[in-house]
């Protein structure tokens, strides 16, 4: 049997605990990443049904389509609900000539432009505002932007207007605020 000597103790302690100095930072560092990676992916999977309930016709004015919504980030472990996310659902479409001229009288600011005009924000608003930008008038009953084809704070902001008439992109954004960091933001698009 080998027997070690003191002296051979004696350098293995000061190795191990120059080992753990290196070791117990990379540690955390792979937790905190592989934790920052599951909220990204939770945050990417709620944008995405909900988005895809919006897109098909759910009408998210109606509080019991919200709670369905908030069911779906709940069932991934999500707490929108207590304030620690929002989700901010978008429907977006150009302004073109003929809804113009469906209006009559000359007046179509944005023709043009990619408006929002639909909004529904669901949880905590104060967390983050949309990348699309937010419509100062909003029918809170119907969740419309109220003169779309006027209103320039209707405008969305870096989104293409290549569009054709009639056509419309439903938007579903998901902020999860994280204690380590900002928080995960997500985007889907129907």
């Amino acid at each position: 049997m080998l027997t070690r000597s003191k002296q051979t103790r004696g350098t293995l302690i000061p190795l191990y605990a120059l080992g753990a100095i290196f070791f117990i930072p990379l540690a955390i560092g792979v937790l905190l990443v592989s934790n920052s990676a599951n909220r990204n992916d939770h945050a990417n999977q709620v944008s995405r049904d909900v988005g895809s309930m919006y897109a098909q016709g759910l009408d998210f004015s109606n509080t019991a389509n919200q709670d369905i919504a908030l069911k779906v980030a709940e069932g991934l472990g999500m707490d929108i609900r207590g304030g620690k996310g929002v989700l901010i659902l978008s429907k977006l479409r150009v302004v073109h000539n003929t809804d113009c001229a469906a209006v009559g009288a000359g007046r179509c600011g944005n023709e043009g432009y990619a408006v929002i005009t639909q909004r529904y924000v669901i949880g905590n608003r104060a967390l983050r505002a949309s990348s699309f930008g937010t419509p100062e008038h909003i029918d809170p009953g119907t969740g419309n932007v109220r003169d779309w084809m006027n209103d320039v704070t209707a405008r969305a902001e870096d989104f293409p207007a290549n569009l054709k008439a009639g056509e419309s992109t439903y938007a579903a954004e998901c902020y999860l605020a994280s204690q380590e960091r900002g928080g995960v933001y997500s985007r889907a698009m129907f």
